[in-house]
């Protein structure tokens, strides 16, 4: 699925897509990007836009696309947006590793940043650079829409087991500090992810009783 398709929410097959996630990251500690990770997202479209919950102007999106071609050799994992807003969010899956997010150095107390962390973060800064160079054409209006077109990046690597306070609030900090020419980039792990859309999910029965 490479071009964008409509979604509408449907919250009883989100909530079991969601927690199929919960015992798809319970039955391994680790999983490959490419031969477990992608396909289990690309099998669960509820779930998939159910992640653009992380941008307030998208909720739950109503467009998506897998392995979305961003003009020439770069292609996004998953793309999700909200046409109406004028907003997108970039997906970029990686490994789910413990390992995949900070690496520990010999005689260092600190660790480094991962190498699938860095990989993925540039992943996205290609992705935004691409989009930047092409807004003004006739195919980028195409995809996304008229006027002014904002996009955010989210970043989903590695898992809890392994982190410790510290690092996690080095994540939790670059995700608040960093951008990437003005674009959020929201990074956090697959453990995460699961955590928080899950209380989202948990909250939209009552919200629709209002």
């Amino acid at each position: 699925m490479k071009d964008f398709i409509d979604i509408a929410l449907d919250p009883v097959q989100c909530k079991r897509e969601i927690d199929e996630l919960g015992a798809f990251l319970e039955a391994r500690l680790d999983l490959a990007e490419r031969a477990e990770v992608q396909p289990f997202f690309r099998a669960r479209p509820q779930l998939s836009a159910f992640i653009g919950t992380y941008a307030p102007d998208v909720g739950p999106a109503t467009r998506l696309a897998y392995e979305f071609p961003i003009f020439g050799d770069f292609a996004a994992d998953i793309v999700i947006g909200n046409k109406e807003q004028g907003v997108y969010c970039l997906i970029e899956l990686e490994e789910a590793g413990q390992d995949s997010i900070f690496a520990a150095l010999k005689n260092r107390s600190t660790k480094e940043w991962g190498k699938r962390f860095e990989h993925g973060f540039s992943q996205l800064v290609d992705w935004f650079y691409s989009l930047d160079d092409l807004k003004q054409t006739q195919k980028f209006t195409e995809c996304f829409g008229h006027g002014h077109i904002k996009f955010e990046g989210i970043m989903i690597v590695g898992r809890d087991a392994g982190l410790s306070e510290r690092d996690s609030a080095r994540l939790r900090w670059r995700t608040d500090k960093v951008r990437v020419d003005s674009n959020y980039v929201h990074c956090l792990t697959f453990d995460a992810l699961y955590r928080k859309l899950a209380w989202r999910i948990s909250h939209y029965p009552e919200a629709s009783k209002l």
